[in-house]
């Protein structure tokens, strides 16, 4: 499988992107015993769904630089 990547210019509305991808991963990917004061307790490496929110947000977070 072949990848491709690309830069993509993102509006100012970024941060409501990232805070919309954080509580995603806080209330629906993780069970309530996997949560403390606002962050998710999961490792990286133990919710693949997670990793993929993770690395999304990280990738977000550098293009608003």
């Amino acid at each position: 499988m072949q990848t491709h990547e690309s830069t993509v210019r993102l509006s100012p509305e970024i941060t409501l992107l990232v805070e919309a991808l954080d509580s995603h991963e806080y209330w629906q990917l993780s069970e309530s015993n996997e949560r403390n004061d606002g962050y998710s307790t999961i490792e990286d490496g133990e919710n693949e769904e997670i990793d993929v929110v993770r690395a999304l947000i990280a990738k977000l977070e550098r293009s608003k630089q």
